[in-house]
């Protein structure tokens, strides 16, 4: 059972770290500014997180852990189309990215701090790594592939189409859908039955 304070504090950090990121860089931001929006000390902070880095991969996972576990539970008892799941999932994110956009608009208008891109890249590969996992039991059958290559892969192209969303200032999301389904391979989400 975990502590209410210690669940109050990451939230309180989270929360923060979300406000913060949404008006400056990365590593622009400080500790001791986040820890003090978070209403601690910097001693606290350091029991939580190494860096803001951290803390903001913490929040972003957070947010994003339901749709990779209806992702994850639509794979495990497969039933319905896999397209249209793997579309439900993504719509997901892209909730999650409008609920952020300032926070998203400013990382991809500072190219050079890579963080958000890249903390995003990580989750989604870890989500595909657990795909592929399951995937193999699914026919048609796998192709000799490197399933950290081909999550990798897969990962960094959703971040560029996300980037590319963002950017487009549009909140249509039927033609982001559309080319990012488009995009995947019949292997990636073949029929279950």
């Amino acid at each position: 059972m975990t502590d209410a304070r210690i669940v109050r504090t990451r939230a309180a950090l989270h929360d923060a770290i979300m406000e913060l990121a949404a008006q400056k860089p990365i590593p622009s931001i400080t500790v001791s500014e986040l820890a003090n929006l978070a209403g601690i000390n910097r001693v606290t902070f350091y029991k939580h997180f190494a860096t803001p880095a951290e803390t903001l991969g913490s929040a972003l996972s957070l947010e994003l852990d339901p749709a990779r576990e209806q992702f994850a539970l639509s794979h495990a008892t497969p039933s319905g189309d896999p397209v249209e799941v793997f579309r439900e999932t993504v719509n997901e994110i892209l909730d999650h990215i409008e609920r952020h956009r300032e926070l998203y608009l400013l990382a991809i208008n500072t190219p050079q701090d890579g963080t958000v891109p890249n903390l995003l890249a990580d989750y989604f590969t870890e989500t595909l790594i657990h795909y592929l996992e399951q995937r193999t039991r699914l026919d048609p059958p796998l192709s000799q592939i490197d399933a950290t290559v081909a999550a990798r892969f897969f990962a960094h192209g959703l971040v560029g189409a996300i980037k590319a969303w963002v950017l487009s200032g549009t909140s249509d999301r039927e033609p982001f859908l559309h080319s990012v389904a488009a995009f995947s391979p019949e292997w990636w989400l073949p029929e279950q039955g």
